[in-house]
């Protein structure tokens, strides 16, 4: 019984619950890999509060899982808050059970914001050595509990049991994992949500660690060194888009969706460009919003890509990857390749996955939308989990547990499957005899007439004879004639083995100790295309 198939997730969900859409991609896990089969997301009523779970979010996941088997699923969901951060850092080697208990009393050390009420994983991603000494290369994630209850909470409500949390920067490590092309040595992602954007900084095999201390070996040469929250998102733009504007033409104010509108249609204008939009605000005007929180945004890159600098001695970023909704600002990519100095483009997560055919409705040049949705599906509930310990426990417990019943089960239907064969085969037998007696029981008068005639015609009988030849012969030799002439019993037949003539003389000592006497080895014949001998023997009957 395989017992794997009881406990096999057929499918990975990846989900991102943002303050703007929630997130959703499905994928099959077959054996070249992650087949990507469904992708979606779901808009999110515009809150002006900062509450993130409205009372419609439910509704939406709902609906994004009609369809989907959850038994059958595993759901990794990527969450995400102010205090949801990564960080790579290197620790002293140790065993690993230490290793574990060093870290959560070490933690406090490595962010810049108390994580006292955080919950705390992990990942060994490599070693390196440190001016000749072995140290371990690791990423440390943390959040807030209060973030993975809201989360948890949400999911229950739908009826879903996740397998996995990760922070952003993860699902973006396993997006690059996916598609960071070999030729870039040190490429930077930038995800811009809706409140948050996420920057994160990757090396290429061989490229250098942070502090000097070479490359990571044991990794997958796809190296998250840098990651940090970037306090410019979407919601900037949008926001400054709706801020009162006072003019010659009057006072201009712009509703949300008319600003969301301008951002996606007429993006970031040129500064020599002059026209009116919708007889309401001119490109000039919204030029003008929109430099502080651009300015804003090239500030803080930069400032991320001098302290990464520091970090490395010198290290150079090679490019830019822009994701995330607030990525589809028109000409925000060609903004900050001139700003900052580097190739800057959109990345199209879909280019790298494997899609099944006929089956996506999601447009590639959207993907970037879904950026950490996927990230979240490809991790496949591997390495990092800021899951309560609880949770994982029980669900550890559970699966053991459940191993266990299916083993016992599975012994009981081994066991039934073995009962009832021999049942059968019992039945079979049991009809194979009563065959076998109804025949004796037809054949008995004839017999009875044969022993008679024996007796009138001075003949052996019969059936002791073949009674006696039926126990004596071995099973390497096969008799082709028997016949009586003159009281004398003539057999011939054939030997089939590698002792032949062992064989043969066996069976004759065996023919002279029972009813038949004065035996005779008259002729023997090697028949070498078939390794036998033909033999001709003669008896008599006592």
């Amino acid at each position: 019984m395989d017992l794997k198939g009881i406990f096999k997730k057929d499918f990975i969900v990846g989900l991102d619950i943002g303050a703007s859409s929630i997130k959703f991609v499905q994928f099959k896990k077959r054996e070249d890999g992650l087949h990507l089969m469904k992708a979606d997301l779901r808009e999110i009523k515009h809150i002006e509060t900062d509450v993130l779970f409205g009372k419609e979010i439910a509704p939406l996941l709902k609906n994004l899982f009609k369809g989907i088997d959850a038994r059958k699923s595993k759901v990794i969901v990527c969450i995400n808050c102010a205090k949801t951060a990564i960080k790579s850092v290197t620790v002293p080697y140790m065993p690993r059970g230490e290793l574990s208990e060093g870290i959560r009393l070490e933690a406090k050390n490595y962010f810049s914001f108390p994580i006292e009420d955080a919950l705390i994983d992990f990942e060994i991603v490599g070693e390196v050595m440190e001016k000749g000494i072995r140290k371990y290369q690791v990423l440390i994630a943390t959040s807030p509990k209060k973030t993975v209850n809201e989360h948890l909470s949400l999911l229950e409500k739908i009826g879903i049991r996740p397998a996995s949390f990760i922070p952003p920067a993860y699902a973006l490590q396993k997006l690059v994992e996916a598609f960071l092309s070999k030729e870039d040595k040190i490429q930077c992602f930038v995800d811009i949500g809706s409140r948050y954007t996420e920057l994160a900084i990757f090396s290429a095999e061989g490229a250098r660690l942070p502090d000097g201390q070479g490359s990571a070996s044991g990794g997958k040469g796809k190296n998250l060194i840098f990651s940090r929250k970037i306090p410019v998102a979407g919601s900037n733009f949008t926001k400054v888009m709706t801020d009162a504007l006072v003019s010659d033409r009057g006072r201009t104010e712009l509703s949300f969706d008319e600003a969301e509108k301008i951002k996606q249609n007429i993006g970031i204008p040129s500064e020599d460009e002059t026209r009116v939009i919708d007889e309401k605000i001119s490109t000039t005007q919204i030029f003008a919003m929109l430099r502080t929180p651009l300015e804003q945004l090239v500030g803080e890159i930069d400032r991320c890509f001098d302290y990464y600098r520091e970090e490395i001695s010198g290290g150079k970023v090679d490019s830019l990857v822009l994701l995330g909704q607030g990525a589809f600002l028109k000409g925000l990519a060609g903004f900050l390749s001139k700003e900052l100095g580097i190739e800057v483009r959109l990345g199209i997560p879909f280019e790298a996955l494997k899609l099944k055919s006929g089956t996506m409705s999601f447009k590639a040049e959207d993907s970037p939308r879904l950026a950490l949705a996927i990230g979240a599906g490809l991790s496949e509930g591997k390495g990092i989990n800021l899951l309560p310990p609880e949770i994982k426990e029980e669900r550890k417990r559970t699966f053991k547990r459940t191993t266990f019943e299916a083993v016992t089960i599975g012994a009981i239907l081994i066991l039934a499957f073995i009962y009832i064969g021999m049942k059968i085969q019992l039945n079979n037998f049991q009809k194979r005899i009563s065959v076998a007696r109804m025949e004796y029981s037809s054949l008995k008068p004839q017999l009875s007439q044969v022993e008679a005639q024996s007796l009138l015609t001075d003949e052996p009988y019969w059936e002791d004879i073949f009674k006696e030849l039926s126990i004596i012969i071995p099973a390497d030799i096969y008799l082709t004639e028997f016949s009586m002439q003159n009281k004398t019993i003539i057999m011939k037949g054939v030997v089939v083995s590698r002792e032949r003539e062992e064989s043969l003389s066996n069976f004759i000592l065996a023919l002279g100790k029972g009813l038949f006497k004065n035996v005779k080895l008259v002729t023997t014949k090697e028949i070498r295309e078939k390794s036998a001998n033909e033999f001709e023997l003669i008896c008599g009957i006592d």
